[in-house]
């Protein structure tokens, strides 16, 4: 939807090299999220606005821990079909028959943009403005039903500072999708995104690539100019990335849970309902037409 946001390839003017994504098998489900948050303590990044030093070496961690959780709610797929039939499976053939998936999230950007409350927020529910700096990588995981299939969001959040810049092999080797965040109230840290996707994009060239812009909430009361000029370079670079767009908003909850189905359903070519937003002024949401 939205002629601006049709599939072209990256351009070198944009300042961005080459994307490309990789899919997992396509599937319809029952999707019921439930959580898992684990240690990293939650935290919110300060900003230097700084520039960053060349492209560390490789250096990756394996991810081992795959924990699954029992609670659960309703989700905001289509084409939705239960495959629980049996009302009284016994425990152990319910665990024998039910797979485990693991989808890796790194979460990019400059300091103080609110990558750590928008995980937070994502895994627990709840949001608080006096979360410290991130020093180094925050981890944490919530896990999600699909049929018989439990689905584990691993989501690594890099702190912003640019001596952390040599942990970014190990957020970005692995993960299915990354998501390159800024702050929609400072455009420094939306200029900044050209060297993050570059660096990012050079230890992983298959992830699905997302555009986050937070703080919505104090974006909507900026004069209209200010609003559209921000935007509309936002789908320039969402456009030169192949990126999905979104606009959100931690502490009014506007678009945190549709960025994690997103992803799901890119990743698994799930038909996803969730309706596009993308007049100026709203926050947007953009999806459908990313090549």
């Amino acid at each position: 939807m939205g002629g601006t946001e049709e599939s072209q390839p990256p351009t070198n003017n944009n300042g961005f090299g080459n994307a490309e994504r990789r899919h997992g098998e396509s599937q319809s489900a029952d999707f019921l999220p439930s959580h898992q948050a684990y240690a990293a303590s939650p935290t919110q990044d300060v900003d230097p606005n700084t520039r960053y030093p060349p492209t560390p070496p490789t250096a990756i961690a394996p991810l081992t821990s795959r924990p699954n959780s029992g609670l659960s709610s309703n989700g905001g797929y289509g084409n939705v079909q239960s495959t629980y039939q049996d009302q009284n499976p016994r425990a152990g053939d319910q665990s024998r028959n039910k797979n485990s998936v693991v989808i890796k999230v790194g979460m990019v950007g400059d300091a103080q943009i609110g990558k750590t409350s928008l995980m937070v927020k994502y895994v627990e529910g709840s949001w608080d403005e006096d979360y410290i700096q991130t020093l180094g990588v925050n981890f944490m995981e919530k896990t999600i039903s699909i049929r018989n299939t439990e689905i584990t969001f691993s989501i690594w959040d890099l702190g912003g500072q640019r001596e952390f810049v040599n942990m970014l092999p190990l957020v970005c080797n692995d993960a299915v999708a990354i998501l390159f965040m800024f702050d929609l109230t400072r455009k420094s840290t939306l200029n900044s995104i050209k060297e993050w996707y570059r660096q990012g994009r050079g230890f992983n060239k298959t992830a699905i690539p997302f555009l986050v812009g937070t703080k919505y909430d104090h974006f909507v009361n900026f004069p209209r100019e200010d609003q559209e000029e921000i935007s509309n370079q936002a789908r320039r670079f969402a456009k030169a990335m192949r990126a999905s767009l979104i606009f959100s908003s931690t502490s009014h909850s506007i678009n945190v849970q549709k960025i994690f189905k997103i992803v799901l359903s890119k990743a698994f070519d799930l038909k996803c309902t969730i309706p596009e937003i993308e007049n100026v002024g709203e926050p947007l949401l953009l999806y459908q037409s990313v090549g």
